[in-house]
């Protein structure tokens, strides 16, 4: 019996071959890889800046029409997870660390930077609302679509055709009389693999940074050198390792629902001590450009502009998105079992979102305030260090009361969300190159969950972030084409499937 199958040979070369050049050569191939990327921004951002309004409209059509009612597996299943748990882990796994990185550096650095903020010449009060817009624009409702998706084709196949849960299935079952569906359907599968290792990597390497900023702003303690990191990146192996080779009820679920109370604990106590009566008016301002906003954003392409911050955030932002999609497929899919098409795109769309609005209103808001209104340190340290902005979160934990404990919760979220996202990450890498099984055995996830921390840890060591997040972008550009062809696979069988009567 074969041990292991070719599809993950052929992903742990895959995988290996970019990390080793990552390692050997950082320069030259974030360099190399970077330039490839803004070559398909010069000549495509109008395409990456509408693909999520698409998808999303793709999404809004299939959820309220005669699709919307089936169920993902036999009529009768029933959900294997709460409500709560399930949008817990796949608002988790889908946001990650990232959360927390951004929170308020993104807005910030909108504010500061994008056409529609100070440098476009606006007055301090329209940038900052422009900031939190442009934020949602690209955290909220196109990258939930994008996510959900991805979920959806494979999850159709996996319960219903009884299909594996690859990346590739929709592609092979949806167009069975097409000659090219096979090899295109491989493709993916391997392009799937290579960008969930390598786009977790980069993930837990800008955790590990982010852990250590917070023990050490907590504490007081400096901890210098690589050595610190490398412990960091250990215990958080363990945390997610074990989460991920326990049954998902004991391992992702509880994960999931950590995050979520400390989440929005940290949240609440924010929004409470802070200034209450703004983040209110800014998250209600905030939602209405949620909503409205959406569309001139996704038509905006910044012609006649300098396209620099149009082409680093919204343009790469979602490509990012797009690299992740192939392990968030498959868990997604893999969670969902029970549920309507409806309920799994309302709910996996709009309520991540809606969490998003009061989040970056909140911590967002409390940044833009201290540059309008406060003494603007925050604004200042995001400004003069544009490659390390991820300590402005820590600073408005700082200007709190009881920091200690906000500071001691900022690291639980930080090692939580980075585990949720990593043991997702390994579960679907382990179903992935275990043929599409639905529960691979846990050596299979064990062994993958050791490859991407040691290209962390490889990447950790010699601080080449920015290669391997490059390699995610680069696989992300082919792979909205794989996802556009999936889609178009599941909807040709949702046609095929009502009109003979077997869904």
């Amino acid at each position: 019996m074969k041990k292991y199958s070719n599809l993950f040979w052929i992903a742990v070369a895959f995988t290996g071959i970019f990390s080793i050049w990552s390692v050997l050569q950082p320069e030259g191939m974030t360099t190399t890889l970077w330039d490839w990327v803004y070559s398909y921004h010069t000549n495509f951002h109008w395409f990456t800046v509408l693909m999520p309004l698409i998808i999303l409209t793709v999404c809004g059509v299939i959820a309220f029409s005669k699709y919307g009612n089936i169920k993902l597996g036999e009529k009768d299943a029933k959900p294997e997870f709460s409500t709560f748990s399930w949008m817990s882990m796949l608002f988790t796994a889908g946001i990650g660390v990232g959360l927390v990185n951004f929170g308020v550096a993104e807005p910030l650095s909108h504010y500061l930077n994008s056409p529609m903020g100070l440098a476009g010449g606006y007055d301090e009060v329209t940038a900052a609302k422009n900031a939190l817009s442009s934020t949602l624009f690209i955290w909220g409702l196109p990258a939930w679509s994008i996510y959900t998706i991805s979920g959806l084709v494979i999850g159709y196949f996996a319960y219903h055709k009884g299909a594996k849960f690859l990346p590739g299935t929709p592609i092979v079952e949806g167009f069975p009389d097409r000659r090219w569906a096979k090899p295109v359907g491989h493709v993916t599968n391997v392009v799937a693999a290579g960008a969930a290792s390598l786009t977790m990597a980069a993930s837990i390497g800008l955790g590990v940074f982010q852990v250590k900023n917070g023990v050490e702003a907590v504490t007081g303690i400096q901890l210098p050198g690589v050595g610190s990191s490398i412990v960091i990146l250990l215990v958080m192996f363990a945390i997610y390792t074990l989460a991920a080779v326990l049954p998902v009820q004991k391992g992702m679920k509880v994960l999931g629902d950590i995050n979520v109370y400390v989440a929005i604990a940290l949240l609440v106590f924010v929004f409470i001590v802070g200034n209450t009566g703004f983040f209110m008016g800014t998250i209600m301002s905030t939602l209405k450009s949620t909503v409205f906003d959406i569309i001139p954003w996704s038509f905006e392409s910044f012609s006649y502009l300098d396209k620099t911050w149009f082409f680093d955030w919204s343009n790469t932002t979602f490509i990012w998105w797009v690299s992740w999609t192939p392990f968030l497929g498959i868990f997604i899919a893999r969670i969902s079992k029970g549920r309507t098409i409806r309920q799994i795109i309302l709910s996996s769309i709009l309520v991540p979102t809606m969490f998003l609005v009061v989040w970056f209103s909140v911590f967002g808001g409390f940044g833009l305030y201290d540059a309008i209104i406060g003494d603007g340190s925050i604004v200042n340290y995001v400004a003069n260090n544009p490659n390390d902005v991820y300590l402005s979160f820590i600073m408005v934990l700082q200007s709190l009361p009881w920091f200690p404990v906000l500071g001691t919760l900022f690291v639980i979220l930080i090692v939580v969300f980075l585990a949720t996202s990593a043991t997702s990450a390994v579960i679907s890498l382990g179903i992935l190159t275990s043929d599409g099984v639905e529960n691979p055995s846990p050596l299979r996830i064990f062994i993958w969950s050791v490859i991407t921390t040691m290209v962390a840890f490889s990447n950790v060591f010699t601080g080449t972030l920015s290669g391997v997040r490059a390699v995610a972008v680069v696989i992300g550009i082919p792979y909205m084409l794989f996802l556009f062809i999936a889609v178009a696979g599941m909807i040709r069988q949702m046609r095929k499937d009502v009109k003979e009567g077997k869904v």
